[in-house]
């Protein structure tokens, strides 16, 4: 492993192609945007929010979706009156569930000291819920579960993923939230990838270590240049990061497995990556392995493309 001032040295290739600032100073996060539902686990997603909020000043808006109403079967058979009976029960019933989550989304605003906070409620049916990201700086929501476990709102983490053109942080069910420190960056000099790192240049600027892992370069060697990782490497350690560059070979091993064992040994609080994928009018089709990242990570993962 060479760290970033050792590829300095012995690079001298030109400058990574991308928007990436060339001064010093640290970018900021302006808006966050967390959705969240019914689960439980919406308080471990609203508190990473909320410390991205709080180290970026950033205006944190809270989209909540409303779940679909719960009818028993003896419900189904209301008649006359008891169907207006029902209908105030279940409203009743989905007030009660919003309440308790805005109280612990008030209960985040008022720890972390956030100035700037908004909270909305939207159907899950509503046409306007994914039009909630377009205009954030970053979107957190819940990591999607494997096809056959029960999801948060059907589709919408691969659709933000897919169409929102915002970077999307996916969360994952059973984790606890903590401050980003230590980021692992699966980098390949593709589009996606270059997308990824200006995307979440606010969060790299502020970690304590980084590092930039590549899977084998061998096969687009004309996208990495004569030092694979060097270009990107300095360009981080431009903006204060401590950056090291990882470069390994999948040896035949799924490349989205090695990515997530090697930001467990990392020790990464969060992964970067471009998400490579294309929709049809059906179905979400993603490349092997932002699949395997986008339904197996234990930990946060920011992707763009």
């Amino acid at each position: 492993m060479l760290t970033a001032t050792e590829f300095m040295s012995q690079c001298t290739a030109p400058n990574l192609a991308g928007p990436l600032p060339q001064t010093t100073s640290k970018p900021e996060l302006g808006e966050i945007v967390v959705f969240i539902d019914h689960r439980i686990e919406a308080a471990s997603i609203l508190e990473f929010a909320g410390l991205l909020a709080e180290e970026n000043g950033a205006r944190l808006i809270s989209v909540f979706v409303q779940p679909s109403p719960t009818v028993t079967p003896p419900q189904t058979f209301a008649r006359g009156t008891g169907i207006q009976e029902v209908i105030e029960n279940l409203q009743s019933e989905l007030e009660s569930i919003e309440g308790r989550q805005r109280a612990r989304f008030d209960d985040v605003v008022s720890r972390h000291g956030i100035p700037r906070w908004e909270w909305r409620s939207l159907s899950r049916w509503s046409t306007e819920v994914a039009v909630q990201a377009y205009y954030a700086d970053l979107v957190v929501i819940a990591r999607p579960e494997p096809a056959g476990e029960l999801p948060g709102p059907s589709g919408l983490p691969e659709s933000l993923v897919l169409s929102s053109g915002r970077p999307i942080i996916l969360f994952p069910p059973n984790h606890t939230a903590s401050r980003v420190r230590r980021i692992l960056v699966g980098w390949g000099a593709t589009r996606e990838a270059i997308r990824a790192v200006v995307d979440a240049l606010p969060l790299l600027a502020r970690a304590e270590a980084v590092e930039v892992l590549i899977v084998d370069y061998e096969r687009q060697p004309e996208r990495h240049g004569q030092k694979p990782g060097a270009d990107i490497a300095r360009r981080l350690s431009a903006l204060g990061a401590q950056v090291e560059v990882q470069r390994l070979s999948s040896g035949g091993e799924g490349v989205g497995h090695l990515l997530l064992a090697q930001a467990g040994a990392f020790g990464a609080d969060l992964l970067v990556m471009g998400a490579y994928g294309h929709s049809t009018l059906h179905e979400w089709l993603f490349g092997g392995v932002t699949r395997t990242v986008l339904y197996a990570a234990g930990l946060p993962v920011l992707m763009s493309r």
